[in-house]
């Protein structure tokens, strides 16, 4: 029976990594600065904030790069009711095994770190699971019993609409190589930063590794949460692994107006030291937004919505840019 983990008691202050994998995770090749924004669980708004914070900063003139890093289930070009453009196909090298030559040593199965090879038979390898494409199995083997093969994992698209350019991407059917298809994204918009003022990220839900591969060289995170149970347990979380990366944040509390308790929200944002930037109540307007594929600033720029985000962008604005 594995150990039980021990549960952090309230109060206790996050564990922090190394400082070369803080360094690690906060290194970028660009100077334009990168603007996380991440929710842990789904629902919470998450990208309504993202593509009207985008937006908002577009409209104050700045040039804006909005990438949609939830490949699974991409969603900011509807937001925006932009369309697809300048696809390019991301392929992955993936093994395939020759039976005739292999000699059952199992040197690849030893060799693969994500353990994505599984012997059920003598002779017999099948790929299984998240491979990385990383041909530690092509060097290993002895009997040159491994192709290099190829297959695409999913679609890239660059779209600009005035002074903001989406970069989205999705993942095939069926793969399941979300954090390379972000990292390929990643470095499609790093090849072109230095074009933009500055670069806003919608994080994938949840906090699993690819929240930390989209969320890399982020100089700040918009944590977008509301106030009910599962989103202050999720944002209790997630503000846990910004500590660990020692990552600059602020909370956006989204439908306020929820029933739940705001009160504990804010024991939870006191106890990671992390200011709450503004909130919102639920709007039927950002409904209607929703509706029409347009952000709040432009369908109902007087509304309280679009003043919230025109403020949560000069705000950001007024820190990052120059």
């Amino acid at each position: 029976m594995l150990p039980r983990r021990k549960r952090r008691k309230r109060g206790q202050v996050s564990r922090v990594f190394r400082p070369e994998v803080i360094r690690w995770f906060h290194a970028t090749p660009f100077a334009t600065p990168v603007i996380g924004v991440a929710g842990g669980k789904g629902g919470v708004g998450k990208t309504a904030v993202a593509v009207n914070l985008a937006s908002s900063l577009a409209a104050a003139g700045h040039r804006t790069a909005l990438v949609d890093c939830d490949v699974e289930a991409s969603d900011v070009a509807v937001f925006l009711g932009l369309p697809l453009r300048e696809g390019v196909q991301v392929r992955v090298v993936q093994p395939e095994f020759l039976p005739e030559k292999c000699t059952d040593c199992q040197a690849c199965v030893q060799a693969c770190r994500r353990h994505c090879l599984l012997r059920p038979a003598e002779g017999t390898i099948l790929l299984m699971g998240e491979c990385s494409g990383c041909e530690a199995c092509f060097l290993v083997c002895p009997a040159e019993a491994i192709h290099r093969g190829q297959r695409t994992m999913g679609t890239l698209w660059t779209t600009t609409a005035g002074r903001l350019t989406v970069f989205s991407g999705a993942l095939e059917a069926g793969a399941k190589e979300s954090a390379l298809l972000i990292h390929a994204l990643r470095q499609r918009v790093a090849a072109v930063a230095e074009q933009f003022d500055v670069i806003i990220v919608d994080t994938p839900s949840g906090l699993r590794h690819t929240v930390i591969e989209a969320l890399k060289g982020s100089a700040h995170v918009l944590v977008v949460t509301e106030p009910t149970w599962p989103g202050i347990h999720d944002l209790d979380r997630l503000l846990s692994l910004l500590d660990m990366f020692a990552v600059r944040r602020s909370i956006f509390i989204n439908r306020v107006d929820l029933p739940g308790s705001i009160q504990e929200l804010k024991e939870v944002a006191d106890r990671h030291a992390t200011p709450i930037e503004t909130g919102l109540r639920m709007d039927d307007q950002l409904m209607e937004c929703s509706r029409n594929c347009a952000p709040a600033v432009q369908l109902f720029p007087q509304s309280l919505a679009a003043r919230t985000f025109t403020g949560l962008a000069r705000n950001l604005a007024g820190e990052y840019l120059p």
